[in-house]
């Protein structure tokens, strides 16, 4: 089975999915959903409408990033088309990713693969800005 079947099936079939998550602080490293931008559970930063609780180190370096993100964002007024914030995060995970980064003890997701679903979705927010003419 490759990643992506894998991923795609995990919890759906009732078993740790709840797609009615709400934006509630994450406290525990998490590494659910790796392949699904929708769902994906990284650390405790990564993931749409997922986010550590205010004073929380993040997991690894990659989580690291998403935390920097997070900061970036909220420090916009909540403006997740902001361009600043898109390209800061690639950089930041660029810099992961080159420097040999590691995903956290006990991470079942594969850190590349994280990055570069998280880029896929950053490109798609950088053209949104583009379009709509956000800074």
């Amino acid at each position: 089975m490759d990643r992506f079947a894998k991923s795609r099936g995990r919890g759906f079939n009732g078993s740790k999915c709840d797609a009615r998550k709400s934006k509630e602080c994450s406290r525990k490293c998490e590494s659910e959903f790796c392949s699904v931008p929708p769902f994906l559970r990284y650390g405790k930063y990564c993931g749409l409408l997922y986010s550590g609780c205010p004073g929380e180190k993040p997991c690894d370096g990659l989580d690291g990033c998403c935390m920097s993100h997070d900061i970036c964002v909220q420090a916009k007024g909540n403006d997740y088309l902001s361009e600043e914030c898109s390209k800061k995060f690639i950089d930041c995970m660029d810099r992961f990713k080159a420097a040999g980064g590691r995903t956290f003890k006990g991470s079942t997701c594969n850190a590349n693969d994280v990055i570069e679903l998280i880029k896929i979705v950053m490109e798609a927010a950088l053209l949104a800005g583009r379009v709509l003419k956000k800074p």
